[in-house]
């Protein structure tokens, strides 16, 4: 009788982990909603925070800063900006569940940089810099001053002269990738000023990131009966809503199951047979592109 509830505990505890690791994990989205990611000092900026994948009403969502929290709300706001308020910014959503522990959490927001500047001359862009995406790089004279003249810089080499402020690119490419200042001319008080920028990044990302596989199981414990988990880690960037992305499992170039959205493959009770290679093919169908992940080696030990 003891030998078979002990039994039976365990297959439901086991039960229980398999259907944790299963539950859809929803990741959280940082945004700004109002203001620029680069802003001057005195200005403000409004950031928010959803949960894209399950847009329901009932998460709360708890912002960091530098990893620190700072309380519990949709929309934080900086008002009348401090330089020391510059760094990274994320945010992560929990909800009430009707199961133990009765709180489910999503995965942290990617970060979201702030910059707030203290100086007089400011680079900026207002959205993410993506692969064959338009980008356009715009310098501010505080208290947005009119300027006579601008020249832009790349890696600290000069780029381009002109009277415009905005620095247009039709099409990203990877060759755009770089570090980005611009020196500003304006006139104040019958006399002509000049000051730079701090340099500001601009990092073009891809459509669909190439993709992690990764064994979340201590590689040491996978022994026969045991459970195993990996999961596939990658990221969509587009400006596009609603874009889904599908997982494929493969094992020795073997087909483990049908594409889904799932990001884990779970081995429930791992055995001799379950050694092997094991890779994952990511693909977004609405921008048309796949990726392929590394390659990890499961091993499967006696005990």
């Amino acid at each position: 009788m003891t030998m078979h509830f002990f039994h039976s505990f365990m297959v439901f505890v086991t039960w229980l982990a398999v259907a944790r690791l299963e539950e859809p994990q929803f990741k959280a989205k940082a945004t700004v909603s109002s203001g620029h990611q680069q802003l001057f000092s005195g200005e403000d900026v409004q950031l928010t925070c959803s949960v894209p994948d399950d847009p329901s009403s009932s998460w709360k969502y708890q912002w960091f800063h530098d990893g620190v929290s700072l309380g519990f709300t949709t929309v934080y706001s900086i008002k009348k900006a401090r330089v020391q308020q510059s760094g990274s910014y994320t945010c992560q959503g929990q909800k009430a569940i009707t199961t133990h522990p009765y709180t489910q959490s999503s995965v942290l927001s990617d970060p979201l940089k702030i910059h707030v500047d203290g100086g007089w001359i400011l680079l900026q862009y207002s959205v993410e810099p993506l692969i064959e995406e338009p980008l356009t790089l715009t310098c501010r004279v505080r208290d947005d001053r009119l300027i006579s003249g601008v020249i832009f810089y790349k890696d600290g080499i000069k780029i381009k002269t002109q009277k415009n402020p905005d620095l247009v690119f039709p099409s990203l490419s990877f060759e755009d990738d770089g570090m980005y200042s611009c020196r500003a001319t304006w006139l104040k008080n019958l006399d002509y000023q000049s000051a730079q920028s701090v340099p500001n990044s601009v990092a073009v990302l891809e459509k669909l990131e190439t993709p992690r596989m990764v064994l979340l199981t201590d590689p040491n414990q996978v022994t026969i009966g045991k459970q195993v988990v990996f999961r596939c880690i990658t990221k969509v960037n587009t400006r596009e809503q609603g874009v889904s992305i599908e997982y494929l499992y493969i094992k020795d170039d073997k087909r483990l199951e049908r594409p889904s959205a799932k990001d884990t493959y779970i081995i429930t009770r791992v055995s001799k047979e379950d050694a092997g290679s094991y890779t994952c093919k990511v693909s977004v169908k609405a921008l048309n592109v796949e990726r392929w992940s590394n390659h990890v080696q499961l091993e499967v030990q006696l005990f």
